[in-house]
């Protein structure tokens, strides 16, 4: 099973303010978050988590679209949440160009045992409140990296779940189908909305550090470009987070 033994929860995408505990001693991702940071509703489900990590009864969302159930024969095998940006450019800075996406860039945090102990919407929550807070870089929010989502030259997206301190594998993917997401999905720091949910099929690999075979992009949060280039040009950057979900 590919997951992190760690227990705590991901609001590694806070400030290493709220991470007084080390992650490894705490048995309730409550203990890591000061309360007046969270909603009552969110901070009532963390106080009831414990140290499970089965991902047995662990259900995909369910698209606003339905996306196809995950291959037979394949399993969950680790979840991710992705903060970081979705990138665009722009020909001219007129109102009749169109921005042009360019692929995206993330540092993933490993969620796969938080999503075992909590329910879909408690960390689809967890998902939108790491918009509020600038990509971490302290000890704490290095320990719940997972790796990188990036896109290769050629224009293909990558997830890279490698670090100095883990190797979950890595896979190339191409985009099987889209969803748009719910009309409840956060409006983004720039108000426009959240990025199409997805749903990737594997395009390489068949050795161990390629075993990944589907990934589901859910819960997005921000990351939609203006409807035109007026006023822009050249590349720019929109602020997004998203769950990954890997199938091998």
């Amino acid at each position: 099973m590919i997951f992190s033994t760690s227990i705590s929860l991901v609001l590694a995408l806070a400030p290493a303010a709220l991470f007084a505990a080390p992650t490894q001693n705490a048995d309730s991702i409550a203990a890591l978050i000061p309360r007046q940071n969270l909603p009552v509703g969110i901070y009532e489900q963390l106080k009831k988590t414990d140290a499970l990590c089965d991902l047995t009864n662990v259900k995909l969302p369910n698209a606003p679209t339905p996306f196809a159930a995950p291959a037979q024969g394949t399993s969950l095998r680790h979840i991710a949440i992705g903060r970081g940006t979705q990138n665009y450019t722009c020909a001219s800075s007129t109102a009749s160009d169109v921005p042009k996406a360019v692929g995206a860039v993330a540092s993933l945090f490993n969620v796969t045992c938080d999503a075992a102990r909590l329910n879909t919407d408690t960390l689809a929550k967890v998902t939108n409140l790491a918009l509020n807070y600038a990509i971490p870089v302290s000890p704490e929010a290095e320990k719940r990296l997972s790796g990188h989502h990036e896109f290769t030259a050629a224009g293909v997206p990558l997830f890279m779940l490698q670090t100095q301190d883990v190797d979950y594998g890595r896979v190339e993917c191409t985009v099987d189908a889209k969803s748009p997401a719910p009309t409840t999905a956060s409006l983004g720091t720039n108000s426009l909305g959240s990025v199409p949910w997805l749903k990737l099929n594997a395009t390489v690999g068949t050795d161990k550090h390629w075993a990944y075979k589907e990934v589901y992009r859910v819960h997005t949060a921000g990351g939609v470009a203006p409807k035109t280039c007026e006023g822009i040009e050249g590349s720019f950057t929109v602020e997004y987070s998203a769950q990954y979900w890997f199938y091998a």
